[in-house]
This record gives C-alpha cells, structure tokens and sequence, in this order.
C-alpha cells in the first residue's frame, strides 16, 4: 500500500498534468471553430428549416448567417440570423462539446414557473434542443447588458442595474422549482480544495496564501440545516443579465444546482469588485455599487442568506485566482495574488 508521501507527490503530479493540459487546450481550441463547424452542417439547416419553414421554399447560403458570441472550452454560444417572412430573425444557438437534453428541460421548468415570455423577471424562451447537433436553441432577448452599463460612466443607471439584478435574483431563489442535485457545503470544500492545489502550483508567495486560506475556510465550512437549499444559478454575473425594457432577463443556465444562496451572492459581488482590476474603474466602484445590490436582495429575499456569504466569497476569490492562472493567456499571477489578499482580508474584518 502506499504511504502518504507517495500519494500526495501522486496528486501532485496529477495537478500539473490537468494544469499542462488546460494550458494547451486553451491555445489548440480558443479560437472555437470546432463548434462553428456544426453549425456549418447541412443538418443544422434542414433543422432550421423545419423549424422555421418559410412560404418561399429553403434559404439560401446566405439567409442563415451565424456569428460567435461566447467561448468555452465545453460549450460556445452564437447568434443566428435567418430570413423569415417578416423579414431577419435572431435567435440564439448553444453548441455543446458534450450531449445536454438536460438544458431545455430546465428552461422549460423555469419558463413555466414564472420566468416566461411577458414576466418581470425572465430567462429566454426555449425553442428546441438539436440532440444529434448537440444544439440549444432559444430566444434571442433585445435589450442591455448589465455589464456594459456598468462599464460605461452613468452612476444612475449602474445603480438602478445592480438594484435589478439584485431583484431578480431574489425572486428566482425564493420562487424558482427546486431540482436536481443538491451541492454540499464538505464535498464542495474538497472541489475547493482542488482549485489552491493547482493555484499552489505557480509557488509562493502563493502557495502559502492558499495553504493559510484553506485553513480558514475549513474553520467555516457550513453546517448542514443552517440554510437552506435553493435553485442556484451557478454563475450569477454582470454579463448574464439583460434589461429589456421593465423587464430583467438572465441567461446562460448551463450550471443550475442546488445551493446555499450565498453562492449566487458571491459570485455577483466578486464579478463586481473585479470590474476595478480588469477595466480600472475607480477605488469606491464595488461600494458604491455592492450596497444596493444586496439591498434590492434582501427585500425579497432570506437574509440568513448572508450567513455563509464568507466561505463563499472566499471560495470564489480562490476560483478567481484560479481562473486568472489557468484561463488567461498568459497566466497573470499579480491577479491571482490580489484574489487570495482580498479572501484573506475578508477573514480579517
């Protein structure tokens, strides 16, 4: 049997290769023309074509136009544009490197729970899933990004958008269907866990900040039946959240568990504070904005929410971290230094 010495130089070994692997994926495929291929398939006109039939018989090449919106190594996200006959119409199309029928089954739950079509807090329209083409299709909604208004220089409008994200994201954890399986505090800590092994891998000073972190948030891990499971978006952020009108849409379900509501929490506010490192807004940018966005929260929302929104900003600090070292090209380590400071110092107040 090997001893414990044998077995951590294993794991070792093990984070580098995922780290090599995703380096060099990330150079391969960044570019997402794999995915463009599909669409490119007779298939998926023929497809459209029974979908959306036409009085005037097939489109043409050039009435089916598509454009590449997201890349991800697991998924890429484009719009497509079509003749109809009323004229062009844009909807969205979800490539998937992998087959999830799961993806249109829940938008259609969430549609018919409340979030549909002419409700103040929405998600897209679900149209059809492609199984074949490993394909989503859904609504294309007109209207602003929540990240370009906060990229942009209008303090009224940056706080009246968080205030709507923070609206629709207490409507969707209080209102939403409960379904699929739940994410543990315990295991979720060991996935944690896995992100400061591979961020420890770039040396200190580091390691050594991630070493201290996880002691930390070990000390705080929630406890089961402290909260409450809720349906958890899985990457509540700036850029998936449209205001169309009075209306607030969210996009992009791909990731939907089951959650302690902080988690949603934290990964909004982290996605704030980082607008100031990545698009050098201004020191009071997160609190000026932070504030009301939680507020807007907690009216409609449960405010033991907050309870556990520590461990789960410090566990996204460390995500971060990770992100800024293994999705960026090249690695930043600066960012991912300033990440774990942040979690260190959110222990510290």
């Amino acid at each position: 049997m090997p001893n414990s010495g044998d077995c951590r130089l294993f794991h070792h070994k093990i984070v580098r290769s995922v780290r090599d692997l995703a380096l060099t994926q990330s150079t391969i495929v960044r570019d997402g023309s794999q995915y463009a291929a599909i669409l490119a398939k007779q298939e998926f006109r023929a497809e459209l074509e029974a979908l959306f039939p036409t009085g005037r018989g097939q489109r043409t090449p050039d009435e089916i136009r598509f454009q590449m919106l997201r890349f991800h190594q697991n998924r890429c996200v484009f719009n497509v544009s079509m003749t109809t006959n009323d004229g062009w119409q844009d909807l969205i199309a979800k490539v998937f490197a992998t087959d999830r029928p799961d993806t249109l089954d829940v938008m259609q739950r969430l549609h018919q729970a409340g979030f549909g079509t002419t409700a103040q807090f929405a998600v897209p329209r679900p149209i059809a899933y492609l199984s074949s083409l490993r394909i989503l299709l859904e609504e294309k909604v007109e209207g602003r990004q929540v990240k370009t208004i906060l990229l942009e220089d209008d303090k009224s409008e940056q706080m009246e958008a968080v205030r709507r994200c923070g609206e629709w994201l207490a409507r969707f954890h209080t209102t939403a269907p409960r379904f699929g399986n739940p994410v543990e505090p315990r295991p979720f800590l060991e996935h944690v866990r896995g992100w400061a092994d591979m961020v420890s891998e770039f040396g200190k000073p580091l390691s050594a900040k991630c070493e201290l972190l996880m002691k930390k948030l070990e000390a705080i891990v929630p406890v089961e039946g402290t909260f409450e499971y809720c349906q958890g978006h899985g990457s509540y952020i700036p850029s998936h959240v449209l205001l169309s009108n009075e209306r607030t849409v969210t996009i992009d379900f791909d990731e939907l568990e089951l959650v302690d509501p902080a988690r949603d929490l934290a990964w909004f506010l982290i996605a704030l504070e980082r607008f100031e490192l990545k698009y050098h807004k201004p020191p009071d940018f997160y609190e000026r904005l932070s504030g009301p966005f939680l507020e807007a929260y907690l009216k409609e929302g449960n405010r033991n929410t907050l309870r556990h929104l520590a461990f789960y900003k410090a566990a996204e600090y460390l995500h971060r971290a990770r992100h800024d070292l293994y999705k960026r090209i090249p690695p930043v380590p600066e960012w991912a230094e300033k990440m774990l400071d942040q979690a260190l110092t959110g222990f510290a107040s």
